[in-house]
């Protein structure tokens, strides 16, 4: 008996593991019912809705200052922590910069003060923004109540597309 030289190896084992040799493109979540838009145009079939569906990767070309990504919840969600991870193993640079997570709240009688949180002219919270490794990772504080939206606000133009590669919401 000989041993299966390297080649051999990654054949056979190509042949018996469908996923062999492929790069993880986008991460899939379950994420609460809500109605997704965005002012910025797909690329292909790379919806924002089926990123968010957890389909696949929301895919978006040249974000400038305003767009927004929106997530209206169908019925106001009490949200524990968002993840939103920009490009991916191929396109690592198309990546969301200087842009924040905001919400919408269910009330405007809510129980924290106004001074801790910034808000948008429009009556949004800024609840969190992208690092410059293009993640958007936060916890929801509950004292907010429930939340009817939950957005994301370009504030910069982009050389690149942006690649929107996990979107996570968790109630």
């Amino acid at each position: 008996m000989h041993a299966l030289n390297f080649e051999e190896r990654m054949e056979k084992q190509a042949k018996t593991d469908k996923q062999f040799g492929k790069v993880v493109l986008f991460f899939p979540h379950q994420n609460p019912p809500a109605e997704v838009k965005t002012d910025i145009k797909n690329y292909k079939q790379y919806t924002l809705a089926k990123a968010y569906r957890g389909e696949s990767f929301f895919w978006g070309l040249l974000p400038q200052p305003g767009d927004h990504l929106s997530f209206t919840f169908s019925t106001p969600t009490m949200l524990k922590h968002f993840l939103f991870r920009s490009g991916n193993a191929e396109h690592p640079s198309d990546r969301f910069y200087n842009t924040s997570v905001e919400v919408l709240t269910e009330s405007s009688q809510n129980n924290f003060s106004k001074n801790e949180f910034n808000t948008t002219t429009d009556g949004y919270l800024i609840v969190g923004k992208f690092d410059s490794m293009g993640v958007a990772d936060g916890v929801i504080d509950p004292k907010l109540g429930p939340i009817k939206e939950l957005r994301l606000t370009v504030h910069s133009e982009s050389d690149n597309w942006a690649i929107l590669s996990e979107v996570s919401v968790t109630i």
